[in-house]
């Protein structure tokens, strides 16, 4: 494993879920130490913002959305991402800053540089080593979808945007992405994924 801080990315339906689980379980044969967080959540006080955000009982503006999210990254990577990197753990999350950047920046309009800016302060300049993001058409991750959020409730032209922003970043930051077809298989995806990560060299 070529990496301590590994990001997984996309619009919710794309597989992110999958490609964790593979992963973990190939970590788990080489003996390698990792930990598995979520954003939003991952400690008391980012899992309390996690309700207010995804819940549908809140009318959450784009700024108050954006700041929150922030707020919910900072306490997880002081709290729980750092100090376990530090121990020599690998540490994987379901969504990271780059999220932010994708759906508030870009999706709500609030400015791509202005919501990196905003979370690269919250975390310290702490952003992840390497990133997978599941590249897929927004109407086919819908339609995935089981049970959507409040942010996942959200129109198809949306998520358009915040495809597009992912797509941004990927560009901007090349040397740490990784675009996958979420529509290939998972035995390709994974197969691309631990050949990026030189898994076989664990």
């Amino acid at each position: 494993m070529n990496c301590n801080y590994l990001a997984f990315e996309g619009i919710d339906g794309s597989g992110k879920t999958t490609l964790i689980n593979e992963l973990s379980a190939e970590l788990s044969k080489a003996s390698i130490d990792f930990k598995i967080v979520r954003e939003p959540g991952g400690t008391k006080l980012s899992e309390g913002i996690r309700d207010l955000l995804l819940s549908h009982d809140f009318e959450v503006n784009p700024t108050a959305e954006a700041l929150l999210f922030s707020a919910s990254r900072a306490q997880l990577v002081q709290e729980v991402v750092k100090p376990s990197i530090e121990n020599g753990q690998v540490v994987i999350t379901d969504r990271s800053a780059y999220s932010s950047v994708a759906y508030q920046g870009v999706g709500r309009g609030l400015g791509y540089k202005n919501v990196y800016e905003l979370n690269d302060f919250a975390i310290s300049s702490y952003w992840p080593e390497k990133v997978v993001l599941l590249d897929i058409d927004p109407e086919i991750s819908l339609s995935r979808q089981k049970i959507a959020d409040r942010i996942g409730s959200d129109k198809v032209s949306f998520f358009n945007k915040v495809r597009d922003g992912y797509l941004q970043l990927a560009e901007d930051f090349s040397d740490k992405f990784l675009v996958i077809n979420a529509e290939d298989s998972k035995e390709e995806n994974f197969t691309k994924v631990s050949e990026w990560l030189d898994l076989a060299k664990s």
